[in-house]
């Protein structure tokens, strides 16, 4: 079977080129909190990040921070700061990225006291001006324009194909944090990045619809769906599910790279359990109206927990933001996949509205599609890393999602030297095996694969496709 090394992998799962890119950065930490500044001097080192980019201010080390507070402790000092560092003056910046690191705060709470001209005859939903820390940051280069505080403005590079646009000199900042239940996870999620960026990001896609067929959420399965979609042609192995509920306890969820899904409150399910099986650089994101409230709690809603179970970017909201506000799932994804932008470039390309609820977490010049298929081959074989099996299932699901018939993809996989010792790789010729109704065949391959494996998860998955395969065998 021939490899597809298409457009639709631009996909490049290695090194990212992120390395220079210090030098677009600059970085916030609460100057109350020595860990907040070690998260920064952290980054700094391992990104390149010129000394003269770090900015200490002293503030609130709670969650959530006063619309005042925010203006005359945060916001305007900063802005002051930035522009006497020359790093941005309005529209005029040498930088394209805010750090938020571990101890600034992340909500501004509302204030109705607050009584903006053209507030009373906004919508009833919309004259409300409690906003995310970072999202009101994003529009620093807007800040002589006086923007409004209540309700949302609209996002000038919502849909942007070229990230290199998303810049001040648009109207926006992008802005994320290296946050979490502490400080040395916070770290983390740069050391995860780069790792990623190093080995590549590999593993398989997690989807979870709720089921929803009419109604005003149907819209929120339809983005879901259009992710799956997007995985797939990829060349991920991609799980959907249909079901109502979360993942339960005990799904057989393994290798994760991807996982979106909705809509419960606090973690629950498959990742709720107390090891979950992220891969280095996954990227999870459960959509929830406040599932970014309460980022410091490793137990209580969703971007917390994800964190501390090993995720390396996520996203999601501190306050009530709509659905057709929160961040378009499938631009998202594609952006990232598809056409290689950074996480910070296609998380602000996929949000419709600033000065609103949205939280990016994780390092935001993390990249992990950055490179040719070629290259990203050629670096596996030369380094003889493990992850090429990975590779080749890419291949293999790419060939299959553009027409390849399963016959072809079962000679490459059987003649293909990492076969025989892969339990990825056997997983997938079992499964084609079986579903071309070769069951003795299959079940070799399970086997194998069950020798093979060391993820509980797959595991768990191997015995149950090996148990179909006995039974179609007697």
């Amino acid at each position: 079977m021939k490899l597809l090394l298409t457009s639709i992998t631009v996909i490049a799962l290695a090194q990212c080129a992120a390395l220079g890119q210090g030098k677009s950065v600059a970085v916030l930490f609460n100057s109350k909190l020595p860990k907040s500044e070690a998260v920064a001097q952290h980054y700094a080192k391992l990104r390149g990040v010129p000394a003269g980019h770090l900015i200490g201010l002293p503030l609130s080390d709670g969650h959530t921070i006063s619309r005042r507070e925010f203006t005359t402790k945060l916001e305007q000092p900063l802005a002051a700061e930035l522009a006497k560092r020359k790093l941005l003056d309005g529209k005029t910046a040498s930088i394209r990225y805010l750090v938020l690191c571990w101890g600034v705060p992340i909500r501004v709470d509302k204030d109705d006291a607050l009584n903006e001209e053209g507030r009373s005859q906004a919508a009833a939903p919309l004259r409300r001006n409690e906003a995310s820390v970072d999202s009101e940051l994003a529009m620093l280069p807007q800040l002589g324009e006086a923007p409004k505080r209540y309700g949302i403005v609209i996002n000038p590079v919502f849909q942007q194909a070229d990230g290199k646009q998303i810049s001040p000199a648009s109207g926006v900042l992008m802005v994320a944090r290296l946050d979490g239940p502490s400080a040395e996870l916070a770290k983390r999620l740069v050391d995860r990045a780069i790792a990623a960026e190093a080995n590549g990001l590999w593993g398989r896609a997690y989807i979870d619809l709720r089921g929803i067929s009419v109604g005003q959420f149907k819209v929120g399965d339809d983005r879901l769906r259009k992710v799956a979609e997007i995985m797939q042609r990829s060349g991920f192995s991609t799980v959907v599910d249909e079901k109502p509920e979360t993942l339960p306890v005990g799904f057989p969820a393994s290798h994760i790279a991807f996982y979106a899904g909705w809509y419960g409150i606090n973690v629950e399910g498959v990742f709720a359990e107390s090891t979950v099986e992220f891969m280095p650089g996954a990227i999870a994101y459960h959509l929830h109206s406040f599932n970014g409230s309460m980022i410091r709690d490793a137990h209580a809603r969703w971007i917390g927990p994800f964190i501390n179970k090993g995720v390396t970017a996520t996203f999601g909201t501190v306050y009530e933001p709509y659905l057709e506000l929160t961040p378009d799932q499938p631009l998202f994804f594609s952006r990232l996949i598809q056409n290689g932008f950074t996480f910070g470039e296609a998380g602000y390309a996929a949000t419709r509205a600033l000065s609103w609820q949205t939280v990016f977490v994780g390092d935001p010049l993390y990249r992990p599609f950055g490179k040719s298929p070629e290259q990203v081959k050629a670096e596996l074989v030369q380094q003889k890393s493990p992850m090429l099996e990975w590779f080749h299932l890419l291949s293999v699901n790419q060939g299959l999602a553009s027409g390849a018939p399963p016959k072809a993809a079962i000679e490459y996989l059987q003649q293909l030297p990492e076969t025989k010792g892969s339990a990825v790789l056997l997983e997938k010729l079992g499964e084609l095996l079986a579903a071309s109704g070769q069951a003795e065949a299959a079940l070799e391959a399970y086997s194998a694969a069950l020798k093979s494996s060391t993820s509980p998860k797959q595991r768990q998955r191997l015995n149950t496709g090996q148990a179909k395969q006995q039974n179609q065998t007697q």
